[in-house]
């Protein structure tokens, strides 16, 4: 039933960004379509070309891109998701997304999605528990975004905590669980894939 779907993987800044591409080959070898949009910092920790890779398609990373998205890369890639998840989901992606800021190809595309919309964060501890970081979190659940919790456990920054990504194959399954009583989107805009 979820074979052939639609997945944008938004990918931001983050050592857990080499989970992004584990959940990535896990949507991809369960029958999903996956375009892969990276923030200009998730470049620092991941390369578009494993991306690419994984997927078989163009790694989308910039708002103008007249020669692959003529009506604008947010539009297109908005209109034909199903589902798109933010992993890992940066202190400041998160920001960003909670104030209605785009100022780059995710951000804008977040803000045209009419699909559901998680978001998995991953940050350090200290970061995780700030009270800006925690309204922010209940900004996005008000507004309708599924927050996948981060785990405990060890972290880059050497130590123990709140804060770890989740595990690629708990998003995979969530993301299955929440389109499998959704029809498809019909896609009338752009190219087909």
């Amino acid at each position: 039933m979820l074979e052939g779907r639609e997945i944008i993987v938004g990918v931001s800044a983050g050592i857990a960004a080499y989970k992004a591409a584990a959940l990535t080959s896990l949507l991809v070898q369960s029958g999903f379509g996956v375009t892969a949009v990276l923030t200009r910092n998730a470049h620092r920790f991941i390369g578009a070309a494993t991306f690419a890779a994984l997927t078989g398609r163009p790694v989308a990373t910039r708002s103008f891109d007249a020669g692959a998205y003529p009506l604008g890369a947010h539009i297109e890639l908005a209109t034909r998701a199903d589902l798109i998840v933010v992993a890992p989901a940066s202190a400041n992606l998160l920001a960003k997304s909670a104030s209605g800021s785009a100022d780059d190809l995710l951000t804008t595309l977040l803000l045209c999605a009419e699909c559901p919309v998680l978001m998995a964060p991953a940050m350090n501890s200290a970061m995780w528990a700030k009270a800006s970081v925690q309204r922010n979190i209940q900004q996005l659940l008000d507004d309708g975004i599924t927050i996948i919790q981060p785990g405990s456990g060890w972290l880059s920054c050497r130590q123990t905590g709140a804060g770890r990504m989740a595990e690629p194959d708990a998003i995979a399954t969530l993301i299955g669980s929440t389109l499998v009583d959704r029809p498809a989107r019909s896609r009338i805009v752009g190219k087909p894939l």
